[in-house]
């Protein structure tokens, strides 16, 4: 999957091409709360994978939405944001509910579009294979060098100048938020759960804790921004070095931003080589990284024209599930049923990410030369 960046991007990228005049708020600083719940909208259901600090915890529904029935999660929130409609425009300042559910709508898209050139060229731990150990934390690794990338190229910007205390609306409603702040969160909280009712029932419609897996996973995924924003991981600057641990190994640096570039590394296969698709179903392609992610784009932007179309109509269109798309976000067959991948060939993203490791733990026991940057 694309990582977080990488889906702002594309989400904001989508919503211009889409709806220029729906992404007038992109622009507008007085406006920037809506902006935020946009960009996290934009992460999707991978709120819920970053829901394992805090229980009860919504982890398993990271999995399920990413395996099917994106779109039927999509008609269940539309419904509920349609019902709630004349509510949310009663309020003096607006609901966040629609930005995020734009923002949604784009993530799916990304996802089909990137994740099998991700587990290709990452590859995959393989419980019967000692040697794929070695594959630990390499899919999440390549996941932000690609971030780094598109950052770079359509932006001109390095991590360290995106700061996610900026971007996202980490204001927490345990925390002290403002109560607009709360009532955003409320009401994307009951959107997510009538989305995940209507395309998962036999998993959410008894679970009576879903409403507080999903206020977890919103606090889960705070901290884990906070932990992993580039602006605070930038080399010894590391903010507490929040996401180290010597006992995880390398792995634990896979979901930060390397302090450099590893050279001579074609994340974003610029000499267009062939690649296969996971699946190994003969599918291949030469397409490099920005061709895959532009595909996406286009995608998330017919997704956001079809949600825009149900809601000027006042009704969840029968063809708007459809539009977004059912299938997996993951590897999929030809039909988009979710299948366990068969084939990759991986970059030499471990001898990196080890190297990585090993650079951040020196300079974790470097204390005093870290604390001089506070």
């Amino acid at each position: 999957m694309p990582a977080q960046i990488a889906h702002v991007l594309a989400g904001e990228a989508a919503l211009r091409l889409a709806a220029p005049e729906s992404a007038r708020f992109l622009d507008e600083p007085e406006r920037s709360s809506a902006a935020a719940w946009f960009r996290l909208g934009c992460q999707g259901p991978d709120i819920f994978y970053h829901n394992q600090r805090t229980k009860p915890s919504g982890i398993h529904y990271g999995s399920l939405v990413h395996r099917r029935n994106y779109g039927l999660l999509m008609e269940g929130a539309l419904a509920r944001y349609l019902e709630a409609r004349p509510y949310y425009e009663e309020r003096e300042e607006p609901s966040a509910a629609l930005p995020y559910l734009l923002g949604f709508a784009t993530h799916a898209a990304l996802d089909r579009a990137l994740h099998p050139y991700v587990v290709y060229f990452a590859s995959w731990e393989r419980p019967e294979e000692a040697e794929s150990d070695r594959y630990r934390g390499c899919h999440p690794f390549l996941e932000r060098l690609l971030d780094m990338e598109f950052l770079a190229e359509l932006k001109g910007l390095a991590p360290e100048a995106y700061d996610f205390e900026a971007l996202f609306p980490l204001e927490s409603r345990s925390g002290g938020g403002s109560g607009a702040s709360r009532r955003n969160e409320e009401d994307i909280r009951d959107l997510l759960a009538s989305g995940l009712e209507a395309g998962y029932p036999r998993a959410a419609a008894s679970d009576f804790l879903l409403a507080r897996r999903i206020e977890n996973a919103f606090a889960d995924t705070r901290y884990f921004l906070r932990a992993t924003n580039p602006v605070k991981t930038k080399g010894a600057m590391a903010d507490s070095f929040a996401y180290l641990d010597d006992r995880v190994g390398p792995k634990s640096v896979a979901i930060v931003y390397p302090d450099e570039f590893p050279a001579n590394l074609d994340v974003m296969n610029h000499e267009h080589r062939t690649w296969f698709h996971p699946a190994g179903d003969g599918r291949s392609s030469t397409e490099g990284a920005m061709d895959l992610f532009s595909k996406g784009v286009n995608e998330a932007a017919a997704a956001i024209r079809a949600l825009l179309g149900s809601l000027g109509a006042g009704k969840v269109s029968p063809t708007l599930a459809r539009a977004i798309g059912n299938g997996s976000l993951s590897i999929a067959d030809r039909d988009g049923i979710a299948v366990a991948p068969k084939i990759s060939d991986p970059l030499p993203l471990h001898e990196v990410l080890v190297s990585e490791f090993k650079h951040r733990l020196d300079l974790a026991r470097r204390p005093n030369d870290a604390a001089s940057f506070h």
